[in-house]
């Protein structure tokens, strides 16, 4: 019933460009504005648990909020927790919770609220236990006080957990996911007012926030999914700000006096995941890993490292991406804690990725069932949700042809591809080769390594809250001890160079294809004033409305 609901907001950024306008008075905060956003999809679910994804995620932090916030620097701030401490020994970490909160129905905001959404967290449905990784337990000291117990030291705690929105345990006591997603209650800026399915998500202004109120009083957010409608509707003026600007757009409206064009690099990255380290990865219910020898070819270095040298990544962004995109060597944005600038990309070799192929043992059959193929794989891709994805991934099976991998296209609606992907599927990982994208605010390489490259059996994780976007099964002892000690290192240098090692073994064992870092790309009009965030999540309180 249950999931795919409501809405899709998101937009995440890292430093803005363009913007000029005559100086025009704008309006003070709480003063109020109407808006109207073009979103590029749809909410997932109003339920903030049920999936980690960028779009949902901005949607419900409107309603909700954390103990902890993210700033413009992707810096910890206080949120539903004034302040926050731990022990030397990093085993202990204390909250001391902000007072006079309510949630939106009026019921007040206590320890007993997070000690019910941590227990809920926990479930197995939910996309955030990772957040309780190495968490040993958790006690209410008095109403305003929680102090969370670790087995092992975590040294960027309040990174992990300021995605983990706090609910009203009055309210959702002993209810299921569907109610929790059809009847939402934060402590948020914002409270739904009104939504309906495909069409719009509508927010008024908390009137009873806690802190300073935004400037805007009501916003809408329309989900348009096709790339030339949300271009119409920013041309046309059906509304202020539109998200994901299609690439081949961008210079058409900056021709356009009555719109601003807002770009900025992405922390996002698109990358390919494949299924390298079992023996019988998972059945495509369509298309299975069909090979001459019966096994699965990721699991040789060499088809890995031929799979990268046959894919044309710069080509990819100059064409399909109308150089929209930086192509990368790994996950870890450059700003991060432990990013490697060390590590470069393989060069664009066909020849020499047939070769590899060879001398792994797949050469091209001459006959059968694969004839003038060496092995045949399915590629599952979004067509839906990132810029040009559909077209993207058309590409990478074009490449893999060329050199003699045959390739299935699995193209599938968002609000499908998260559900076929989870490491959690009902039907188990049903994916054994895909492309998606990765997306983390925390500006610490070592967390995305714990979520990404983490060992993970296909029969759970390895270490509870560990790996769980590790969806190729990545295994290695040396990659997670190294992670381990990252996670234990107060100094920052010192857990640079830890993590550092962990993207270079990483690399080097082709753990995963990164492509590229999308670039944000926004379209408003003239009288609106619009400052992204780093993570390109869209929220109203950064938007003001020139009077």
């Amino acid at each position: 019933m249950k999931r795919l609901l409501i809405l899709g907001i998101v937009l995440t950024v890292f430093s803005a460009l363009s913007m000029c306008t005559a100086p025009k008075a704008i309006a003070k905060p709480g003063s109020g504005s109407e808006v109207t956003v073009g979103l590029e999809g749809d909410v997932l679910s109003f339920d903030p648990y049920a999936y980690d994804e960028t779009i949902s995620n901005a949607i419900c932090d409107h309603v909700y909020e954390a103990l902890v916030l993210t700033d413009r620097k992707l810096q910890s701030v206080p949120g539903l927790a004034e302040s926050w401490e731990t022990s030397n020994d990093l085993l202990t970490w204390t909250f001391h919770l902000r007072k006079n909160v309510k949630f939106h129905n009026g019921n007040k905001f206590t320890a007993d609220d997070v000690i019910f959404s941590f227990d809920r967290a926990k479930q197995p449905f939910s996309k955030y236990s990772n957040v309780f990784a190495s968490v040993k337990g958790y006690k209410k000291l008095d109403d305003y006080t929680v102090q969370i117990y670790f087995d092992s030291p975590v040294a960027v705690f309040p990174t992990r957990i300021r995605n983990l929105a706090i609910l009203d345990k009055e309210s959702f006591e002993g209810k299921d996911e569907g109610y929790v997603a059809l009847h939402p209650n934060g402590t948020g800026k914002y409270k739904l007012a009104e939504y309906v399915r495909e069409d719009r998500i509508v927010f008024t202004r908390n009137e009873d926030y806690w802190g300073e109120k935004p400037q805007v009083t009501k916003i809408t957010y329309k989900p348009i999914t096709n790339d030339a409608t949300r271009t119409a509707n920013i041309l046309s003026g059906n509304v202020d700000l539109v998200v994901n600007v299609p690439v081949r757009d961008v210079e058409r409206l900056k021709k356009n006096t009555d719109i601003n064009i807002i770009q900025q690099p992405s922390l996002r990255v698109i990358y390919l995941n494949f299924q390298g380290w079992t023996d019988h990865p998972s059945p495509d219910s369509k298309y299975p890993i069909i090979s001459p020898k019966g096994d699965n070819p990721f699991k040789s270095l060499k088809v890995r490292q031929a799979i990268y040298h046959a894919i044309n990544i710069n080509e990819i962004v100059e064409r399909i991406m109308n150089g929209f995109a930086t192509p990368t060597a790994t996950y870890c944005p450059k700003f991060f804690v432990g990013y490697n600038p060390n590590i470069k990309i393989p060069e664009y070799n066909p020849e020499l990725s047939k070769k590899l192929l060879d001398e792994a043992g797949y050469p091209v059959q001459n006959s059968g069932q694969l004839k003038g193929y060496r092995f045949q794989v399915t590629l599952d891709a979004p067509n839906d949700r990132y810029v040009n994805d559909a077209q993207v991934a058309q590409a990478i099976a074009g490449y893999l042809e060329k050199v003699g991998i045959k390739v299935y296209l699995n193209l599938m609606s968002r609000n499908v591809f998260f559900t076929y992907i989870r490491t959690s599927h009902p039907m188990g990982d049903v994916s054994h080769f895909l492309m998606t994208g990765w997306a983390d605010s925390s500006g610490e390489g070592v967390t995305l390594a714990a979520d990404l490259l983490y060992s993970y059996d296909q029969k759970g994780p390895v270490k509870e809250g560990f790996g769980d976007v590790n969806r190729g099964f990545y295994k290695n002892s040396q990659v997670d001890k190294l992670i381990d000690q990252a996670l234990a290192t107060k100094d920052v240098n010192k857990r640079a160079e830890l993590v550092k090692k962990v993207w270079e073994i990483a690399h080097n064992d082709v753990a995963y294809i990164p492509l590229y870092f999308e670039q944000d790309i926004f379209a408003a009009r003239k009288n609106i004033k619009y400052h992204p965030m780093p993570n390109k999540y869209v929220y109203a309180w950064d938007i003001e409305v020139v009077k």
